[in-house]
């Protein structure tokens, strides 16, 4: 029996309100939504990663409410990269190289069958301020190379996820 050390996921100081703009949002109940969908792969294809997703997190839990080249959808909290992300919530969070990062390294999810090595998250910011999850990108292959372009491109997605959530919101029937 091996040990693993990593560095858990924070708790944002505003959890609580956090946790209520999260289920105000009606993000959990978007899952597989195709305007979200759509994005992810668009993500995907133009950022050059293997995987994109739509993460939201509630309580203990992330929950990948769109995907491309994911197929596990729920995950600990505690364990994930989107986790820390939301705790700089006006700022994309990237990690090259998960395995080489000592936050990471030894983190279960990440080196059970080496499926992330890079990523880059864009928190999901509401009207209010709250970030209520992230619009992220990952690669089994660490990447030292997005830059501002693509740190940019990833907020404007983090924002069209954010007024979809809001369209769906606000009208329902619309859904």
């Amino acid at each position: 029996m091996s040990i693993t050390i990593y560095a858990p996921a924070p708790t944002p100081n505003d959890e609580a309100a956090r946790e209520r703009a999260v289920i105000a949002s009606g993000a959990l109940d978007a899952r597989d939504d195709a305007v979200l969908v759509d994005l992810v792969g668009q993500a995907r294809e133009k950022l050059g990663t293997g995987m994109a997703a739509v993460s939201i997190l509630s309580r203990d839990w992330q929950y990948l409410i769109a995907v491309s080249g994911v197929s596990s959808r729920t995950y600990s909290r505690r364990m994930s990269l989107c986790g820390h992300a939301i705790i700089t919530p006006r700022a994309v969070f990237c990690v090259e190289d998960a395995r080489a990062d000592p936050r990471f390294a030894d983190n279960p999810v990440l080196i059970d069958g080496g499926q992330v090595r890079f990523y880059a998250g864009a928190p999901l910011v509401d009207s209010d301020h709250f970030p209520i999850g992230t619009f992220c990108v990952f690669d089994r292959t660490p990447r030292s190379d997005f830059g501002a372009y693509e740190q940019m491109h990833l907020k404007q997605m983090a924002d069209a996820v954010i007024a979809r959530l809001t369209a769906r919101r606000d009208a329902p029937l619309a859904r």
